[in-house]
Protein backbone atom coordinates (compact mmCIF):
# COMPACT_ATOMS: atom_id res chain seq x y z
CA UNK A 1 0.00 0.00 0.00
CA UNK A 2 1.26 3.84 -1.30
CA UNK A 3 1.54 5.79 1.94
CA UNK A 4 0.11 9.38 1.42
CA UNK A 5 2.40 12.23 0.39
CA UNK A 6 1.66 13.85 3.99
CA UNK A 7 2.79 10.58 5.91
CA UNK A 8 5.95 10.94 3.24
CA UNK A 9 7.17 14.53 4.31
CA UNK A 10 6.37 13.84 8.61
CA UNK A 11 8.98 11.05 7.97
CA UNK A 12 11.33 13.00 6.23
CA UNK A 13 10.84 16.20 8.62
CA UNK A 14 11.24 13.64 11.49
CA UNK A 15 14.91 12.27 9.80
CA UNK A 16 16.18 15.59 8.75
CA UNK A 17 15.32 17.02 11.85
CA UNK A 18 17.27 14.52 13.92
CA UNK A 19 19.97 14.47 11.60
CA UNK A 20 20.37 18.46 12.14
CA UNK A 21 20.13 18.24 15.69
CA UNK A 22 22.84 15.58 16.33
CA UNK A 23 24.72 17.92 14.11
CA UNK A 24 24.47 20.72 16.40
CA UNK A 25 24.76 18.50 19.34
CA UNK A 26 28.20 17.55 17.83
CA UNK A 27 29.55 20.56 16.78
CA UNK A 28 28.24 21.85 20.11
CA UNK A 29 30.29 19.37 22.14
CA UNK A 30 33.36 20.59 20.09
CA UNK A 31 33.12 23.95 20.94
CA UNK A 32 32.76 23.20 24.27
CA UNK A 33 35.76 20.78 24.44
CA UNK A 34 37.95 23.53 23.12
CA UNK A 35 36.32 26.01 25.26
CA UNK A 36 37.50 24.21 27.98
CA UNK A 37 41.00 23.79 26.80
CA UNK A 38 41.51 27.67 26.12
CA UNK A 39 40.19 28.31 30.07
CA UNK A 40 42.34 25.64 31.49
CA UNK A 41 45.36 27.02 29.53
CA UNK A 42 44.33 30.88 30.14
CA UNK A 43 44.11 29.93 34.28
CA UNK A 44 47.83 28.71 34.50
CA UNK A 45 49.15 32.27 33.11
CA UNK A 46 51.30 33.84 35.12
CA UNK A 47 49.49 37.13 35.83
CA UNK A 48 53.44 38.73 36.57
CA UNK A 49 54.29 37.95 32.60
CA UNK A 50 51.64 37.45 29.95
CA UNK A 51 53.54 38.12 26.99
CA UNK A 52 56.60 35.74 27.93
CA UNK A 53 54.02 32.59 28.70
CA UNK A 54 52.05 33.72 25.26
CA UNK A 55 55.22 32.74 23.47
CA UNK A 56 56.00 30.14 25.34
CA UNK A 57 52.51 28.26 25.05
CA UNK A 58 50.98 29.83 22.25
CA UNK A 59 51.90 27.05 19.55
CA UNK A 60 50.14 24.43 21.41
CA UNK A 61 46.75 26.47 21.84
CA UNK A 62 47.03 27.29 18.08
CA UNK A 63 47.65 23.97 17.17
CA UNK A 64 44.56 22.37 19.05
CA UNK A 65 42.54 25.13 18.47
CA UNK A 66 43.14 24.26 14.33
CA UNK A 67 43.00 20.46 15.36
CA UNK A 68 39.28 21.24 16.44
CA UNK A 69 38.40 23.61 13.67
CA UNK A 70 39.14 20.48 11.35
CA UNK A 71 37.20 18.25 13.25
CA UNK A 72 34.21 20.68 12.92
CA UNK A 73 35.28 20.71 9.07
CA UNK A 74 35.09 17.38 8.87
CA UNK A 75 31.70 16.65 9.43
CA UNK A 76 29.87 18.39 6.62
CA UNK A 77 30.46 15.82 3.83
CA UNK A 78 28.74 13.45 6.00
CA UNK A 79 25.71 15.62 7.22
CA UNK A 80 24.86 16.83 4.15
CA UNK A 81 24.59 13.59 2.32
CA UNK A 82 22.69 11.82 4.95
CA UNK A 83 20.05 14.65 4.85
CA UNK A 84 19.79 14.75 1.04
CA UNK A 85 19.39 10.48 1.34
CA UNK A 86 16.56 11.39 4.39
CA UNK A 87 14.78 13.07 1.45
CA UNK A 88 15.44 10.44 -0.98
CA UNK A 89 18.16 11.91 -3.08
CA UNK A 90 20.79 10.44 -4.25
CA UNK A 91 24.14 12.95 -3.00
CA UNK A 92 26.12 14.07 -6.70
CA UNK A 93 28.97 15.99 -4.64
CA UNK A 94 31.75 17.11 -7.14
CA UNK A 95 34.79 16.32 -4.76
CA UNK A 96 35.75 15.37 -1.15
CA UNK A 97 35.58 18.76 0.81
CA UNK A 98 39.51 18.88 2.73
CA UNK A 99 38.77 20.12 6.83
CA UNK A 100 42.19 21.70 6.96
CA UNK A 101 41.46 24.11 4.55
CA UNK A 102 38.74 25.33 6.84
CA UNK A 103 41.23 25.43 9.69
CA UNK A 104 43.84 27.07 11.04
CA UNK A 105 43.00 30.85 10.15
CA UNK A 106 40.03 33.25 11.62
CA UNK A 107 36.75 33.80 10.27
CA UNK A 108 37.55 37.06 9.10
CA UNK A 109 40.57 35.56 7.48
CA UNK A 110 43.61 36.56 10.13
CA UNK A 111 45.79 34.29 11.68
CA UNK A 112 44.63 32.43 14.40
CA UNK A 113 47.91 33.88 16.49
CA UNK A 114 46.59 37.64 16.10
CA UNK A 115 42.70 36.66 17.17
CA UNK A 116 44.29 34.31 20.26
CA UNK A 117 46.33 37.05 21.17
CA UNK A 118 43.74 39.57 21.51
CA UNK A 119 42.39 38.48 24.93
CA UNK A 120 46.16 39.68 26.47
CA UNK A 121 45.57 42.55 25.00
CA UNK A 122 42.09 43.32 26.23
CA UNK A 123 43.59 42.01 30.30
CA UNK A 124 46.72 44.46 29.77
CA UNK A 125 44.60 47.37 28.46
CA UNK A 126 42.25 46.96 31.52
CA UNK A 127 45.30 46.36 33.88
CA UNK A 128 46.80 49.50 32.49
CA UNK A 129 43.42 51.46 32.96
CA UNK A 130 43.24 50.85 36.49
CA UNK A 131 41.11 47.88 36.76
CA UNK A 132 42.07 45.12 39.50
CA UNK A 133 44.12 41.82 38.09
CA UNK A 134 41.37 39.35 38.88
CA UNK A 135 38.45 41.27 37.03
CA UNK A 136 41.08 41.67 34.27
CA UNK A 137 42.07 38.40 33.71
CA UNK A 138 38.08 36.88 33.97
CA UNK A 139 37.39 39.36 30.97
CA UNK A 140 39.94 38.36 28.88
CA UNK A 141 39.00 34.90 29.64
CA UNK A 142 35.36 35.60 28.52
CA UNK A 143 37.04 36.91 25.52
CA UNK A 144 38.96 33.79 24.82
CA UNK A 145 35.84 31.65 25.44
CA UNK A 146 33.66 33.61 23.22
CA UNK A 147 36.15 33.59 20.41
CA UNK A 148 36.90 30.05 20.63
CA UNK A 149 33.29 28.67 20.46
CA UNK A 150 32.26 31.24 17.60
CA UNK A 151 35.69 30.18 15.51
CA UNK A 152 34.89 26.63 16.09
CA UNK A 153 31.40 27.03 15.06
CA UNK A 154 32.25 29.13 12.18
CA UNK A 155 34.39 26.54 10.92
CA UNK A 156 32.03 23.85 10.27
CA UNK A 157 29.24 26.14 9.44
CA UNK A 158 31.84 27.20 6.45
CA UNK A 159 32.56 23.78 5.33
CA UNK A 160 28.88 22.76 5.40
CA UNK A 161 28.18 25.70 3.26
CA UNK A 162 30.69 24.52 1.14
CA UNK A 163 29.63 21.45 0.43
CA UNK A 164 26.45 22.02 0.26
CA UNK A 165 27.55 24.14 -3.23
CA UNK A 166 29.55 21.95 -4.74
CA UNK A 167 26.72 19.06 -4.41
CA UNK A 168 24.57 19.53 -7.74
CA UNK A 169 21.78 17.57 -5.97
CA UNK A 170 21.53 19.81 -3.23
CA UNK A 171 19.87 23.13 -3.81
CA UNK A 172 19.91 25.20 -1.02
CA UNK A 173 19.79 25.06 2.32
CA UNK A 174 17.01 26.22 5.27
CA UNK A 175 18.64 28.30 8.49
CA UNK A 176 17.98 26.15 11.80
CA UNK A 177 17.92 28.51 15.02
CA UNK A 178 18.51 26.54 18.35
CA UNK A 179 16.65 27.15 20.91
CA UNK A 180 19.59 29.37 22.08
CA UNK A 181 19.41 31.38 18.95
CA UNK A 182 19.51 35.44 19.76
CA UNK A 183 16.50 37.41 18.91
CA UNK A 184 18.03 38.64 15.67
CA UNK A 185 18.69 35.12 14.73
CA UNK A 186 15.44 33.41 15.82
CA UNK A 187 13.48 35.91 13.21
CA UNK A 188 15.66 33.92 10.74
CA UNK A 189 14.62 30.24 11.34
CA UNK A 190 12.70 28.26 8.53
CA UNK A 191 13.80 30.90 6.00
CA UNK A 192 15.44 29.49 2.47
CA UNK A 193 18.25 30.34 0.87
CA UNK A 194 20.30 28.79 -2.41
CA UNK A 195 23.02 26.94 -2.37
CA UNK A 196 25.78 29.90 -3.62
CA UNK A 197 24.14 31.74 0.00
CA UNK A 198 26.36 33.29 2.31
CA UNK A 199 25.83 32.25 6.08
CA UNK A 200 25.67 35.12 7.65
CA UNK A 201 26.21 34.64 11.91
CA UNK A 202 27.44 37.15 14.43
CA UNK A 203 29.81 36.22 17.39
CA UNK A 204 28.21 33.01 19.64
CA UNK A 205 25.49 32.33 16.50
CA UNK A 206 23.93 29.01 17.49
CA UNK A 207 22.28 28.76 13.90
CA UNK A 208 23.15 26.19 11.26
CA UNK A 209 22.31 24.82 7.73
CA UNK A 210 19.83 21.95 7.02
CA UNK A 211 20.63 21.10 3.72
CA UNK A 212 17.30 20.67 0.83
CA UNK A 213 17.45 18.52 -2.53
CA UNK A 214 16.28 19.63 -6.04
CA UNK A 215 12.55 18.97 -5.35
CA UNK A 216 9.31 20.37 -6.91
CA UNK A 217 8.69 23.62 -5.51
CA UNK A 218 11.86 23.32 -3.12
CA UNK A 219 11.34 26.16 -1.08
CA UNK A 220 8.19 25.60 -0.27
CA UNK A 221 8.23 21.74 0.79
CA UNK A 222 11.72 22.91 2.53
CA UNK A 223 9.12 25.31 5.35
CA UNK A 224 7.43 22.36 5.96
CA UNK A 225 11.32 20.67 7.61
CA UNK A 226 12.36 23.07 10.44
CA UNK A 227 10.00 25.46 12.63
CA UNK A 228 9.43 29.02 11.49
CA UNK A 229 10.40 32.22 13.72
CA UNK A 230 6.78 32.34 14.92
CA UNK A 231 7.73 28.31 16.07
CA UNK A 232 10.36 29.21 17.63
CA UNK A 233 9.09 31.56 20.11
CA UNK A 234 6.62 29.40 21.09
CA UNK A 235 9.10 27.01 22.13
CA UNK A 236 10.98 29.07 24.12
CA UNK A 237 9.78 30.09 28.00
CA UNK A 238 7.78 33.28 28.97
CA UNK A 239 10.73 34.39 30.79
CA UNK A 240 13.26 32.86 27.64
CA UNK A 241 11.07 35.17 24.97
CA UNK A 242 11.11 38.63 27.29
CA UNK A 243 14.81 38.16 27.57
CA UNK A 244 15.57 37.37 23.91
CA UNK A 245 12.89 39.88 22.66
CA UNK A 246 12.62 42.18 25.62
CA UNK A 247 9.49 42.26 27.85
CA UNK A 248 7.37 44.51 25.37
CA UNK A 249 8.87 42.98 22.00
CA UNK A 250 7.50 39.65 23.73
CA UNK A 251 4.17 40.48 24.71
CA UNK A 252 3.69 42.07 21.14
CA UNK A 253 4.39 38.99 19.46
CA UNK A 254 2.63 37.05 22.05
CA UNK A 255 -0.66 39.50 21.21
CA UNK A 256 0.00 38.34 17.33
CA UNK A 257 2.56 40.73 15.88
CA UNK A 258 4.55 39.70 13.46
CA UNK A 259 8.16 38.36 15.03
CA UNK A 260 10.03 40.06 12.17
CA UNK A 261 8.64 43.41 12.49
CA UNK A 262 9.49 42.80 16.08
CA UNK A 263 13.00 42.10 15.67
CA UNK A 264 15.53 44.11 13.51
CA UNK A 265 17.59 41.26 12.57
CA UNK A 266 21.41 42.44 12.35
CA UNK A 267 23.25 40.86 9.42
CA UNK A 268 27.24 41.30 9.15
CA UNK A 269 29.92 40.04 6.86
CA UNK A 270 33.79 39.72 6.53
CA UNK A 271 34.95 41.39 4.32
CA UNK A 272 38.52 42.64 2.21
CA UNK A 273 39.22 44.72 -0.70
CA UNK A 274 39.86 42.84 -4.11
CA UNK A 275 38.81 42.29 -7.53
CA UNK A 276 37.70 46.04 -7.70
CA UNK A 277 34.77 44.99 -5.02
CA UNK A 278 34.06 44.32 -1.20
CA UNK A 279 35.14 40.27 -0.64
CA UNK A 280 35.67 37.71 2.19
CA UNK A 281 39.22 36.46 1.37
CA UNK A 282 41.96 34.91 4.02
CA UNK A 283 45.59 34.61 3.72
CA UNK A 284 45.76 31.29 5.26
CA UNK A 285 46.75 28.73 2.61
CA UNK A 286 48.70 31.52 0.49
CA UNK A 287 52.25 31.14 2.25
CA UNK A 288 53.09 27.64 2.10
CA UNK A 289 53.81 25.84 -1.67
CA UNK A 290 52.35 22.38 -0.86
CA UNK A 291 48.84 24.39 -0.16
CA UNK A 292 46.73 23.54 -3.69
CA UNK A 293 45.53 27.03 -3.93
CA UNK A 294 49.28 28.30 -4.22
CA UNK A 295 49.84 24.95 -6.89
CA UNK A 296 47.01 26.11 -8.84
CA UNK A 297 48.08 29.88 -8.53
CA UNK A 298 51.87 28.67 -9.72
CA UNK A 299 50.61 27.00 -12.50
CA UNK A 300 48.43 29.62 -13.93
CA UNK A 301 51.50 32.06 -13.24
CA UNK A 302 53.74 29.60 -15.38
CA UNK A 303 51.02 28.95 -18.12
CA UNK A 304 50.83 33.24 -18.70
CA UNK A 305 54.46 33.18 -18.98
CA UNK A 306 55.06 35.24 -15.65
CA UNK A 307 57.35 32.54 -14.45
CA UNK A 308 59.72 30.26 -16.11
CA UNK A 309 58.75 26.81 -17.06
CA UNK A 310 59.67 24.21 -13.70
CA UNK A 311 59.28 27.02 -11.30
CA UNK A 312 59.14 25.57 -7.97
CA UNK A 313 57.39 28.05 -6.11
CA UNK A 314 60.12 29.28 -3.93
CA UNK A 315 59.83 32.56 -3.41
CA UNK A 316 57.15 32.98 -5.03
CA UNK A 317 53.28 34.42 -3.26
CA UNK A 318 50.63 34.49 -5.28
CA UNK A 319 49.12 37.83 -5.80
CA UNK A 320 45.50 36.64 -6.11
CA UNK A 321 43.56 36.86 -2.73
CA UNK A 322 42.48 33.62 -1.92
CA UNK A 323 38.41 33.68 -1.58
CA UNK A 324 36.42 32.46 1.40
CA UNK A 325 33.19 30.29 -0.06
CA UNK A 326 30.86 33.25 0.72
CA UNK A 327 33.07 35.30 -1.36
CA UNK A 328 32.54 32.66 -4.51
CA UNK A 329 29.04 32.68 -3.89
CA UNK A 330 28.81 36.41 -4.49
CA UNK A 331 31.72 36.26 -7.32
CA UNK A 332 30.86 33.10 -9.56
CA UNK A 333 27.88 33.39 -12.44
CA UNK A 334 26.52 29.44 -12.15
CA UNK A 335 26.94 26.17 -10.65
CA UNK A 336 29.91 25.26 -12.61
CA UNK A 337 32.30 28.29 -11.18
CA UNK A 338 31.24 27.98 -8.22
CA UNK A 339 32.60 24.17 -7.94
CA UNK A 340 35.77 25.36 -9.95
CA UNK A 341 36.70 28.35 -7.81
CA UNK A 342 36.20 26.02 -4.39
CA UNK A 343 38.99 23.81 -6.02
CA UNK A 344 41.01 26.41 -7.29
CA UNK A 345 41.52 27.74 -3.74
CA UNK A 346 41.78 24.40 -1.96
CA UNK A 347 38.55 23.58 -0.59
CA UNK A 348 37.51 21.18 -2.78
CA UNK A 349 39.86 18.33 -4.37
Amino acid sequence: MTRPPVEIEAQERAQVETLAAAYYRRQTHLGATAARLAARWWRAMPRADMDFYWRLNAAALIAVFAQMQARAAADADAYVSACLLAQEIDPAPAGRLDPTAFAGRAADGRPLESLLYRPVITTKALIGRGAAESTAFERGLAELLAITNSEIADAGRSATGARIASDRACAGYVRMASAKACARCAVLAGRVYAFNHGFKRHRRCHCYHVPMGRKDRWKQRAQTYVEDPREHFNRLTRAEQDRLYTAAGARAIREGADVTQVVNARRGLYTADAFGRQVQATREGTRRRSSPFVRHELARAIERGQLSRGHTGRGWCPQTPRLTPEAIYKIADSRDEVIRMLKHHGYLF
